[in-house]
């Protein structure tokens, strides 16, 4: 949703008018509607609406969803008639790039990840150009026109400042800050790494150390509570929206390893640790080894992370001030600044080779 919403605000301040949809379970509805109302640029030619996506049970659940997304978008390009259509991943862009590929207008995908997901995947023989967020995608790009763009994020990730954001949550800037991810719906194993972690630390480090954790919804007591009984400063919370003034205060993060936090750890110049989300075709292995082979980060496989282990990484890397601005400084490298302009441009030239092609 929010390369998506960035790309949409580039749009919208090139002159284009650029309507949104993502798909929303219930239980992240408010994460969402915080979300949009963040990165709001007060464009009014950006159309924002969520897409209400049930669980399915079955393939055939699957199915039907699809298929009244194939009705709506036909009902939407009969009164909104697009230009182009850009899918950002995921199951629910399938109908409607199809949709769209079916009426001739301009198709393009944005690939996230390393690794191609599924459904981009298998869209890409059929639309016009593909969009990746590292080079090494383009390889594994058959057929289909190529522009290395890499991966839009929030324009406030990075710009942050730790002094004045450090009040906020009780901390003291001066003191080694951790900050805990485990994307928007919480990643479980880290909570109860955490967990464990706490009940290990040392005196000192408990005085000295600060951690920032953002839970997902289903943990955020239960880790408040771990904290609060082994009397570690702590600051906790489901979600946050502020990212940027999460990342202004650590030193080091711990998160698993999708697209977007990987680009915001680029963006910041911040270490981590990254424990990828061992699922989903693997794609965050990938990006995680994309992280290690830079020189900013540590991988540590979810079947072979400990407590131990993790701790032992923590003690490594938070305490030291010049290797955690070292590693800061090769993740960094991994950094595209004008991202959101660039997918923006890309978009503006298919819609151009299109008219062009059509004798407009």
């Amino acid at each position: 949703m929010i390369p998506a919403l960035e790309v949409a605000n580039a749009l919208a301040q090139a002159g284009a008018h650029a309507k949104l949809w993502y798909a929303q379970r219930s239980q992240m509805a408010p994460l969402a509607a915080a979300l949009t109302h963040a990165s709001s640029n007060g464009h009014g030619s950006v159309e924002v609406s969520a897409i209400p996506i049930d669980r399915a049970r079955n393939v055939l659940d699957r199915l039907r969803q699809c298929a009244r997304l194939w009705s709506k978008s036909q009902h939407c390009f009969d009164t909104f008639a697009p230009d182009v259509v850009i899918g950002f991943g995921g199951w629910v862009s399938a109908p409607v790039v199809l949709a769209a590929k079916r009426r001739h207008i301009g198709c393009m995908l944005h690939e996230q990840n390393v690794m191609m997901g599924r459904t981009n995947r298998l869209l890409s023989r059929w639309v016009d150009r593909v969009a990746v967020s590292f080079r090494q995608t383009q390889s594994a790009i058959h057929g289909t026109p190529s522009v290395m763009t890499g991966m839009p994020v929030r324009e406030a990730i990075g710009r942050a400042s730790r002094t004045v954001q450090a009040e906020r949550f009780g901390f003291n800037a001066a003191r080694p800050t951790l900050l805990v991810l485990g994307g928007s719906q919480g990643a479980r194993a880290i909570n109860r790494l955490l967990m464990d972690i706490a009940g290990r630390l040392t005196k000192e480090e408990r005085e000295q150390w600060q951690l920032l954790h953002v839970t997902g919804m289903a943990d955020e007591s239960r880790v408040k509570t771990a904290y609060a009984a082994r009397g570690v400063r702590s600051w906790v919370a489901s979600y946050l929206v502020e990212m940027d003034a999460a990342y202004a205060q650590a030193d080091l993060v711990i998160a698993r390893a999708g697209a977007s936090t990987i680009a915001e750890l680029a963006r910041c110049g911040k270490p981590a640790i990254l424990i990828p989300y061992p699922h989903a075709g693997g794609h965050q292995m990938a990006n995680a080894r994309i992280v290690e082979s830079a020189g900013g980060g540590v991988v540590i496989e979810e079947r072979e992370a400990t407590a131990d282990r993790l701790l032992r990484f923590i003690r490594l890397l938070l305490p030291d001030q010049q290797l955690c601005a070292e590693m800061g400084s090769q993740i960094g490298q991994l950094a595209v600044p004008d991202a959101a302009y660039r997918v923006t441009r890309a978009i503006m030239e298919l819609t151009t080779d299109r008219q062009h092609e059509n004798g407009a």
